[in-house]
């Protein structure tokens, strides 16, 4: 685990908007070193009428000379999002992340759809990226109680393969 830096970079990324979008749901969790040499910190949920957002950040930034050592889409991990009402969720994985972040950079991920008002429970998987196993431990799931928290991870055991 590391120390988790303040939430500058996705702050910034919000104030960029003129306070037209928000997280909804804020926690600060450090999913593990999901993708090689970076570790992806989940920021929180943007729960709006044009689909859930799980905003995160790369810790370190991603930088750009990277895709060149280390393949163009070394950095995309996927993710999946189930709820207790059954909603049928896409598996796109959309989204985008900041290239110019040092210490961490922004980053967004789409849930595959609107989450519900109604749900009370959000669980989100993880998966690092294809063909690259994580060294360590990393966190394959968060439970989220909705519409205010707690936020339970759920680990993966190295062990175990």
């Amino acid at each position: 685990m590391i120390d988790i830096p303040p939430r500058t970079a996705t702050d910034a990324y919000f104030a960029g908007t003129g306070g037209s979008r928000r997280l909804d749901l804020a926690f600060d969790l450090d999913l593990g070193e999901l993708v090689d040499g970076h570790h992806v910190v989940a920021r929180g949920l943007e729960l709006s009428a044009g689909g859930g957002v799980l905003h995160y950040e790369f810790v370190p930034g991603v930088r750009p000379h990277e895709t060149e050592t280390k393949g163009p889409f070394f950095w995309y991990w996927m993710l999946s999002a189930e709820d207790d009402l059954g909603t049928p969720y896409g598996d796109g994985n959309g989204g985008a992340f900041d290239t110019d972040g040092e210490e961490a950079a922004h980053g967004a991920r789409d849930l595959g759809g609107v989450v519900p008002g109604a749900a009370r429970r959000l669980r989100v998987s993880f998966r690092p990226p294809e063909g690259w196993t994580p060294a360590g431990t990393w966190c394959r799931q968060v439970e989220i109680t909705l519409p205010d928290g707690p936020v339970t991870q759920v680990w993966s055991d190295p062990a175990a393969g």
